[in-house]
């Protein structure tokens, strides 16, 4: 399915709060904090980042900004492929899967799922469209 004018005017409304000052800050703040090399453990996050702290905020902005966005994926309200060709929504699902996984065993079972559901359309999506060499190897699928 080819996309619409309609579907285009989605994505520019999504990217004006993609830009938005406040995910900008919570942008800056990932690439400081969790966009390293190495894995983010959870208790050292919590430590350093506790529910209501500035970081808690900046990580709650970012999943919910992706939580949203997978709702209207999953509801058939945005195009795939403009979507999937914007963001590379894995480069931040995966760097924040540990403490969402630690989220949910301490009792919040749906906390960013569809985030994650997402996350997983994507790497489909790249499958179909540009190949198996594409498809990104992602942490939160191998545990």
């Amino acid at each position: 399915m080819i996309p619409t004018y309609q579907d285009g005017e989605m994505i520019l409304k999504l990217y004006d709060q993609y830009e938005s000052e406040r995910m900008r800050a919570a942008k800056a703040w990932f690439a400081q904090e969790l966009n390293g090399p190495a894995r983010v453990n959870p208790a050292a996050f919590w430590e350093k980042f506790p529910r209501g702290s500035e970081g808690f905020t900046h990580f709650v902005t970012l999943y919910g900004f992706f939580e949203m966005v997978g709702v209207l994926h999953k509801n058939g309200l945005i195009h795939p492929d403009l979507l999937f060709d914007m963001w590379y929504i894995n480069g931040f699902y995966d760097k924040m899967y540990p403490v969402i996984a630690d989220w949910r065993s301490q009792g919040d079972i749906h906390i960013a799922e569809n985030f994650e559901r997402l996350a997983i359309a994507e790497r489909d999506w790249i499958g179909k469209k540009k190949g198996a060499a594409y498809v990104p190897q992602v942490s939160y699928l191998t545990e």
